[in-house]
């Protein structure tokens, strides 16, 4: 069985969004994370803001700091983007986005973008909206795949999403694609509310399965880890089991750690470390 180690760790900006990204880049380097898995919103990188000589620049900041990037992960929750919108300018408007995503994340020098299924209205039945992602997701496998960039489909919470919110409807947006630049990925609070396990990612999607996102919660919550209930170490486990290599995330996003982001960052790190130890 293959041990899970920190070389496999990396870690997110969306709880620095009140600082600046080289304050971010810099506390990398300040707690010996060299894997990093950058988020593109406000102030750090929105792409409706980026021009290419500036993304450039930001993947030469982190190629200084000697740090790597592992995905890139556009902002799509909290802007007005849904690739699965029943009206059908909202939808060109958001591939767009996405597919200016995919380029940037080429330009960033890594391979992996993170990607949403969208929603559809909660009061109607969920086919259209499905048929709306399915293809959305679908035109950007294809260009993801010429780029040789792989998306990465996260399952979200409920409140979030009623397309992809669990490990089974993960795996039918997967089939239903049927792209091989579209991979799925493990999101530990999204599993634990929708009462799957790490077990249950591992078995269904087997080889499909890319990236993780190491958080705890109470199971929701996105918080630090050691704040929430999440039974982490058992989660780490399960996972070396299935000889995981890949990379594993610290999504930390509660806005109660914006203030703190650094002391919330050194205490995750340290209990990961804890429990691999």
């Amino acid at each position: 069985m293959k041990k899970i180690v920190m070389s496999q760790i990396s870690g997110m900006n969306l709880h620095y969004m009140l600082y600046s990204l080289d304050y971010f880049l810099d506390e990398m380097v300040k707690y010996e994370m060299p894997n990093v898995e950058l988020w593109g919103g406000y102030p750090h990188l929105y792409s409706e803001d980026m021009t290419p000589a500036q993304v450039t620049s930001i993947r030469k900041k982190m190629e200084k700091r000697d740090l790597q990037l592992v995905c890139y992960t556009p902002e799509q929750l909290m802007y007005a983007n849904n690739i699965a919108a029943p009206e059908a300018d909202i939808r060109k408007r958001s591939l767009d986005y996405f597919l200016k995503n995919i380029e940037i994340t080429a330009e960033l020098g890594t391979d992996r973008m993170l990607m949403t299924s969208g929603w559809g209205y909660y009061h109607e039945p969920i086919d259209e909206a499905w048929k709306y992602a399915r293809e959305s997701l679908t035109t950007l496998a294809e260009k993801a795949e010429e780029k040789g960039i792989t998306l990465l489909l996260e399952p979200l919470q409920p409140f979030e999403s009623n397309l992809v919110t669990n490990v089974k409807e993960l795996k039918q947006m997967l089939d239903d694609v049927n792209k091989p630049a579209l991979k799925g990925m493990l999101d530990l609070v999204a599993m634990a509310v929708a009462k799957d396990t790490v077990t249950d990612y591992f078995r269904l999607l087997g080889d499909q399965l890319w990236h993780i996102h190491l958080i705890d919660g109470k199971p929701s919550g996105h918080l630090a880890c050691g704040d929430g209930t999440l039974p982490l170490s058992q989660y780490l486990d399960e996972i070396a089991q299935f000889n995981y290599t890949g990379f594993l995330s610290l999504e930390i996003a509660s806005t109660a750690y914006y203030t703190r982001p650094g002391q919330e960052f050194k205490k995750s790190v340290d209990y990961v470390k804890g429990i691999l130890a």
